[in-house]
């Protein structure tokens, strides 16, 4: 499978799960509303804060943004999905933000613009084709498009589910982490939150305290 056919399974998997379930975390096939806003606590403890301005990459149906509004955390949202019903959906939905339909890998017009803060949730577990080198393309672009910092996660060889059948993509966190470090020496890793999952923030300059 090459990456366009990866990409095209994905917007087949996420369009088929919208008419399934329409506006619901089901849609981004998350197994609990409880396990999606987890994940969104631990990206956004990167920092995230009122007045940064965010690119949420893989962004589905708008939901951390609405979650960010919940928690009063008003921030200038952008939203990038490859699914274009996923992002019609996320444009009727929250009218004040904006959202755009394409690959974070692709050609855009306009172009991505810098923000301080790039954020990525589950949108590698699908992949087939040669999973990792896209992660560290994507990571790597993420991280030229922030000016603050970047929080993406992944499905984790360390989880419980490391030896089920399951074709969904995992990674080693070590492997994951030793890359990420070349490129950026300011790179956490969080595998705190859940058995099988692993987030990892890069930023631009060191955290002071």
């Amino acid at each position: 499978m090459t990456a366009q056919r990866d990409d095209r399974h994905t917007v087949a998997v996420f369009s088929d799960s919208l008419r399934q379930h329409g506006r619901d975390f089901r849609a981004l096939n998350w197994g609990s509303k409880a396990g999606q806003e987890n994940r969104f606590r631990v990206l956004s403890e990167i920092g995230l804060s009122a007045g940064d301005s965010i690119l949420d990459v893989g962004c589905g149906l708008g939901d951390l943004y609405d979650y960010l509004k919940r928690r009063g955390i008003a921030v200038s949202y952008t939203g990038l999905d490859i699914t274009p019903d996923m992002v019609a959906e996320a444009r009727q939905r929250f009218p004040a933000a904006e959202f755009r339909q394409g690959s974070l890998l692709g050609t855009l017009d306009p172009p991505l613009q810098r923000v301080d803060y790039v954020v990525a949730s589950g949108i590698f577990y699908l992949r087939r084709e040669r999973p990792f080198e896209h992660l560290q393309a994507s990571v790597r672009r993420m991280f030229e498009l922030c000016s603050k910092g970047i929080a993406f996660n992944c499905l984790s060889l360390w989880g419980d589910k490391a030896g089920d059948a399951s074709d969904e993509y995992r990674e080693a966190p070590a492997r994951c982490l030793e890359f990420c470090r070349s490129v950026s020496p300011r790179v956490a890793l969080r595998h705190d939150y859940h058995p099988g999952d692993f987030t990892v923030y890069l930023r631009k300059e060191a955290q002071i305290s």
